[in-house]
């Protein structure tokens, strides 16, 4: 397998850079622990894929490849882990002064060796008849293609390097100084491992090398690949335990799932626990069950700290220190941010949980911030206004990451231009952005504008596509790896109708007219690219700036400015131009004269109409997304929300059938 001068995909590249930036070991270890995920997977594929003897020396070069990662891995969770006591947390945003550049250059050179081995071998591994015709195969290949975030950077923050002192604490307490054989369960195994693995050698009980292994879900539930079972050790030392990292259990069946086959090849194993980040479980009955708990995070004045319990002077000066640039001077009160989902289906629907919201196995406590968005709102008059007009300054806080993915997802959001406000702020994990007056839904705007305008609105559209497959591209999987846009449709519609408990005005009938039943992975030309559909696709999330030269009227004279909300892709998934193509023209109900002129638009922006001709035919998977958000921000549907949901859904079904 040759990798050199393989080129990696844009995100993942971008990624590299943002950490070389920084230099620091918690961001070194952040893109290491991305870097494991992702060649584990490629080297579960390849080992599911070609099962036989390893006759071109891939295989070998893998394994040797991922011993190096994991030593990286650790290594850098040992120095992370030394900086526990430190008053900053091991991530704070700043690159640490006294790195070595010669050190972290050797470090970075080992994870773009990695990565490129990765690309090149899920490359390969797309066009084969095991990716076509295996479901495991080709499950681990979409997570060798994807971006993921551990939820420690995520919705369920911890200070990662706490964990050092959690395995010591553990490992101590211990009778007997038995070997340990610790296992990650990625995503977030990759990240934490490191960690127990550092306190296990540390304390002389390591029973090897730490290993990461992949459940993937299908028709038989949860499952581990045989591959992902012979890579690790035939047998362990008499009397070895073993420790499952992962993130926090929500029901458990994941880590249960991984015990039962881990078992199968350790019958002799007796001591299994699950850590996650603060917490120890037991796996020995039918559940999960909470041993220990200690701390997930350091004591600290971070923005998701003090949201809900510090007040709203102490937010405005952490977000002051933070960069974001309020006025001075000016008394702040504290609002929670109330977005158009909950305008346009009422209150009462809102995800359950919140910052630390209590769910899952155990009640596992979760610090999610990403579902309490706020505002800070400054006094009506006098300092804190709007460009001296009386209108009351306001910055909403929206949660997308913290540590180097949210940074990372920041920079790559400022690389796709004009789409959010001037002036966006990345502080503690927070996307800051200043309020932004005169916005209008494109949807409501579009058909007043004059032709010229309307033209320049959607080549906007068009280029911001453009702009999201130059920056996001996760990998190109080519013609040959599918999806089932009409599998996945049935199955949410299914769960929304169990919900809601009545019928619904699309059924199988209807899908079966109006949607695929497969699509290829990376569209017409092959790219696969982090959309931020899952998050971002109601028409809402598409707005017209009044930027007072005529942005937004119907006939002003000044150029169109485009906002686009809901693109913090941390939160989104893989997809194709199509998908953003199929959801944009259902969503604005465009007719056919504004569908030609974005048809013409697409061309000219990306390069030909293979992929709007595809969209317009993907049209019905616009109900999936829409499906999807339903059932996750409506645990409860009230009838007033189940009325607005059946109308908006025969809306959407009425308009794609009337495309056919």
């Amino acid at each position: 397998m040759v990798t050199t001068g393989v080129a990696l995909p844009a995100l993942h590249r971008a990624f590299v850079e943002t950490v070389r930036r920084d230099g620091g070991a918690a961001a070194l270890h952040a893109c290491a622990c991305f870097a494991e995920q992702l060649l584990a997977d490629a080297a579960a594929a390849h080992r599911e894929a070609a099962p036989g003897p390893d006759e071109d020396g891939t295989g070998a070069r893998l394994a040797a490849s991922v011993v190096r990662l994991r030593e990286l891995c650790t290594g850098l969770a040992r120095e992370m882990a030394a900086s526990a006591d430190a008053a900053e947390p091991a991530w704070s945003g700043r690159a640490a002064a006294a790195a070595a550049p010669d050190g972290a250059e050797r470090r970075i050179a080992v994870v773009e060796d990695a990565l490129a081995l990765a690309t090149a071998v899920t490359g390969a591994l797309w066009g084969s008849a095991a990716a076509r015709r295996d479901e495991r195969t080709a499950a681990l290949l979409r997570h060798a293609a994807d971006w993921k975030t551990p939820e420690c950077y995520g919705y369920d923050l911890a200070d990662p390097e706490l964990c050092y002192g959690q395995a010591a604490e553990r490992l101590s307490a211990r009778s007997r100084r038995a070997p340990v054989l610790v296992v990650g369960i990625r995503t977030g195994g990759s990240y934490l491992a490191p960690f127990w693995q550092a306190a296990a050698e540390d304390a002389g009980v390591a029973a090897g090398p730490w290993h990461s292994v992949r459940p993937v879900r299908g028709g038989a539930g949860i499952t581990l690949p045989g591959s992902e079972i012979e890579a690790l050790p035939r047998r362990l030392p008499p009397g070895a335990a073993l420790v499952l990292v992962d993130d926090q259990p929500d029901t458990g069946a994941t880590a249960l799932a991984v015990r039962d086959r881990v078992a199968r090849r350790y019958p002799g194993v007796r001591d299994v626990v699950l850590a996650a980040p603060g917490r120890l479980y037991d796996l020995s009955g039918p559940a999960v069950r909470p041993l220990a708990e200690r701390p997930v995070v350091r004591p600290a004045a971070r923005l998701w700290q003090l949201a809900g319990t510090g007040g709203a002077a102490a937010l405005a000066a952490r977000a002051r220190a933070a960069g974001v640039p309020l006025a001075p001077g000016a008394a702040h009160r504290v609002e929670p941010f109330r977005g158009p989902f909950l305008a346009e289906y009422g209150p009462g629907t809102a995800p359950r949980g919140g910052a630390a919201g209590a769910r899952g196995s155990g009640a596992a406590r979760r610090l999610d911030p990403r579902n309490r968005p706020f505002s800070l709102v400054a006094g009506a008059t006098g300092a804190g206004t709007s460009g001296g007009t009386g209108t009351p300054e306001t910055y909403h806080f929206r949660f997308i990451g913290t540590g180097p993915h949210g940074l990372h997802c920041h920079q790559a959001l400022r690389a796709l231009g004009d789409l959010l406000p001037p002036g966006h702020v990345f502080a503690d994990g927070y996307l800051v952005t200043r309020h932004e007056h005169g916005l209008r839904p494109l949807r409501a705007v579009l058909p007043e504008l004059e032709e010229p305008r309307r033209r320049r609105v959607l080549l906007a559209v068009a280029e911001s596509w453009a702009a999201l497959r130059r920056v996001g591209e996760l990998g190109r999987p080519g013609g040959g790896a599918g999806y089932e846009p009409r599998a996945r449709l049935d199955g949410a519609l299914r769960r929304l109708r169990e919900r809601m408990g009545r019928p619904l005005p699309v059924d199988g009938a209807w899908t079966a007219r109006h949607v695929p039943e497969r699509m290829p992975l990376g569209g017409a030309d092959g790219v696969l690219l982090r959309t931020p559909l899952p998050y971002g696709h109601g028409y809402w999330h598409w707005q017209l700036a009044d930027t007072g030269q005529g942005g937004a009227g119907p006939a002003g004279g000044g150029a169109p400015v485009l906002r686009r909300f809901g693109l913090d892709w941390i939160w989104g998934g893989g997809g194709c131009l199509e998908s953003e193509i199929a959801s944009f023209v259902v969503e604005n109900r465009l007719g056919a004269h504004d569908r030609d002129l974005l048809r013409e638009a697409v061309a000219a922006a990306c390069g030909g109409t293979r992929a709007f001709d595809a969209g317009l035919r993907l049209a019905g998977e616009a109900l999936y997304w829409n499906a999807k958000t339903w059932l996750r921000r409506c645990p409860v549907v009230t009838p007033a929300t189940a009325d607005r949901i059946e109308a908006e859904l025969a809306a959407q079904a009425a308009y794609v059938a009337a495309l056919a």
